[in-house]
This record gives structure tokens, C-alpha cells and sequence, in this order.
């Protein structure tokens, strides 16, 4: 492989080069394994993703450019990974892993070293096979992961073929026993995507799909599962069309502040109004900030008025918010069994007296569901 000496680069580069990569590898393997333990961890995933960014560029810095395709490929993998089009396991782990390895190779060959083990075709084949990876559809990512490992070490044994890669809303929703459906995976795509926009909403998703879900099963399936589920997806997508600055307030907000926080509901409801399979879900979704007594909104109904789902989402979503930090409610994450007293509290007021029963057996029956 032509790549250029030691003897051909600035000095001063190669050794900012050098110091940079013995802190950049090393990091890069540790949140590879963090990520087995937190496959759901954005910030870890965001982290490796800017190592390997800059470890690419550090290589066209010091004239190594035939070797940035590998990182650049490795890049196509995990921004696969940071948009769902992937899923992190083992076996991309190893994966990515193996290919760091080889990289740290390459570069030491350049640098004077001994002979690496893949030649330039061996690289430009594992390139192509990582960025066919990063693009193939869901049906054909496990074959092509045993693959590409296989590849990368021979000596690995692979037992059996991989089960099909579920999303972690997909694997909950099975749980609770709702069958995959396109406009659900639709549903919680939006979702994903607007959690994004805000460091608070992070992982809310899921968390308010089990407790949801999970208080409606004790409650003996009051609302059809799969339009909660539906519901809770989308009930605050409203909230990611908002400024910043106002989604992250600390202070009291406005009396024109509080108006565009009341009016969130109205878009997830305009959107589930033209699908015509998801009424009870848009239902649901405009319901939610309507309190058993009467006092909330959009339009002040009392309990008997408000559909089953919006009792338990309202239920869900306020004890989701006292548990995690919400900066535009300015509240502060609460301890667990004030959060729980807090909505006992107000039972027959905000709450459904009867809802918040159920509640407290769901949390009685499967403790987790608090702790999210």
C-alpha cells in the first residue's frame, strides 16, 4: 500500500498526531463497550462519532489520506446508528472494534511499523462492506453483520443465525402485545426524531409507553392498546415545534408563553384527524391536559367526559415529569415516593381518582416501571 514514511511528514504533526491517536483509540474501544451495557445512550453515540470524525481528519492532516476511507465508512455506520437505521448489539460492537484494530495497524504500518495485515484491496473491501451495512435494510443487516465479522476475525464461531433486528419501541409494544404496524413504527420514528430537540425528552418515549400501557392492562384494557400506544407517541409532538428558549425556560413562563404550551396538542390532533384508523388515538391526544375536575384544557371537561387513554396518559406523562428534570415546568427530578404522594395528592382534582388507584397498583405490581 503506498502510504507515506515517517521521514516524509512534518515532525511536529506526526507528534501531535501520535499523542492525539493513543488518547482517541483507546477511547473509541471504551464507549464501544459502554455501548453493549447502554445501546440507547445518544451521548456516548455522539461522542464516538466526533472521535472517529476527528481521527479521520487528523489522518488528511498528516497526509494519510488513503487511509481515511476506513473511518470515513466506520462514520456511515454510526450516524446509521444515530438516525435507527441500525440497532447496537455485540456483534457490531466486535465489529467496529475489529475495525478500529486494523486501523491502528494501518496507521502504525505508515508510521515506520510492521506490516498490517490488510492489504489495499482487504481495505477496500472492508470499507465497501461496512458502508453496505451502514445502508441495508433491516431484513438483510444480520446476514451481512455474521459476514462482515467472519471476515474481520475467521476464527469467530457463529452458532446460529441472528434473530431480526427489533427497535426497542417495537420489542416494547411486543411486550405489551401490540402488533407491529407501519403507522405505529411511523408514529414512534416522529417521536425519536423530536426527542432530539430537546437534552429533557431523551428516552421519554419509552418510558411513557410501559407505564401507560401498563397501568391500562391493570385497569382491565379500558382504551384498545394500540390506539394509547399511538397516543402517547405522539401527544407532545406539538412541543418539538416550539422555540428553544421557551422549551428550555427555567423561569415562570408568560401569559403568551403559556398559551403556545397549552396549543401543543392541536398539531398530533390535526395529524391523526386525516387518519381516519387512529381517531380514538387522536381522541386520546387532545384529552390529555383535561383534569377530572374540570380545570384543565383545551376545553374543561370533567371526568366522565374525558376518554379512558387521556386519564392514564395525564397520569403517566405528570409522574414522568416529577421523576425527570422538565425545564419548562421548572421542576426539579423528585424522589421517587414524593413523586407517587404528589399524584395521590391530587386524585379526584387533576387526576382520575380511579386511574390513580390503578396506578398505584401497577407501580405496587412491577416496582421497575417507577425507576424507568
Amino acid at each position: 500500500m503506498p502510504l507515506p514514511r515517517p521521514a516524509d511528514l512534518s515532525s511536529d504533526l506526526l507528534d501531535d498526531f501520535r499523542l492525539d491517536a493513543a488518547e482517541q483509540f483507546p477511547r473509541c474501544e471504551q464507549l464501544l463497550i459502554e455501548l453493549e451495557r447502554a445501546p440507547s445512550s445518544g451521548e456516548r453515540l455522539r461522542e464516538l462519532f466526533r472521535l472517529v470524525h476527528t481521527l479521520k481528519g487528523n489522518l488528511g492532516y498528516v497526509g494519510l489520506d488513503a487511509l481515511m476511507p476506513l473511518p470515513q465508512a466506520m462514520e456511515d455506520v454510526l450516524g446509521a446508528l444515530r438516525e435507527e437505521r441500525l440497532a447496537f448489539d455485540s456483534l457490531l460492537g466486535d465489529i467496529l472494534l475489529l475495525t478500529l484494530d486494523h486501523l491502528r495497524a494501518l496507521i502504525d504500518q505508515a508510521l515506520g511499523g510492521p506490516n498490517a495485515r490488510l492489504g489495499a484491496a482487504q481495505l477496500d473491501q472492508l470499507c465497501q462492506a461496512l458502508q453496505a451495512l451502514a445502508m441495508a435494510p433491516a431484513s438483510q443487516q444480520g446476514e451481512i453483520r455474521r459476514q462482515l465479522l467472519q471476515r474481520l476475525d475467521p476464527s469467530t464461531q457463529l452458532q446460529a443465525p441472528l434473530a431480526p433486528l427489533q427497535s426497542p419501541t417495537d420489542a416494547l409494544l411486543a411486550h405489551h402485545g401490540i402488533a407491529a404496524h407501519p403507522d405505529l413504527q411511523f408514529f414512534a420514528a416522529l417521536t425519536q426524531a423530536a426527542e432530539q430537540r430537546s437534552r429533557y425528552w431523551q428516552g421519554r418515549n419509552l418510558r411513557l409507553l410501559d407505564l401507560s400501557l401498563s397501568i391500562n392492562a391493570q385497569g382491565g384494557l379500558a382504551e384498545r392498546p394500540e390506539q394509547l400506544a399511538a397516543a402517547v407517541c405522539l401527544h407532545d409532538l406539538g412541543m418539538a415545534f416550539l422555540p428553544l428558549q421557551l422549551l428550555h425556560k427555567q423561569a415562570d413562563l408568560s401569559r403568551e408563553e403559556r398559551r403556545l404550551m397549552q396549543g401543543h396538542p392541536r398539531l398530533a390532533g390535526d395529524l391523526l384527524r386525516r387518519m381516519s384508523d387512529w381517531a380514538p388515538a387522536m381522541e386520546i391526544v387532545l384529552q390529555h391536559q383535561e383534569h377530572a375536575d374540570g380545570s384543565g384544557y383545551p376545553k374543561g371537561l370533567r371526568e366522565a367526559e374525558i376518554s379512558p387513554g387521556a386519564l392514564i396518559l395525564h397520569i403517566a406523562d405528570a409522574f414522568d415529569a416529577r421523576t425527570h428534570e422538565r425545564a419548562h415546568q421548572t421542576l426539579s427530578k423528585r424522589p421517587l415516593l414524593r413523586a407517587i404522594l404528589e399524584i395521590n395528592n391530587l386524585a379526584g382534582q387533576q387526576f382520575s381518582a380511579h386511574w390513580v388507584e390503578v396506578f398505584n397498583r401497577t407501580l405496587q405490581q412491577d416496582p421497575n416501571l417507577a425507576h424507568g
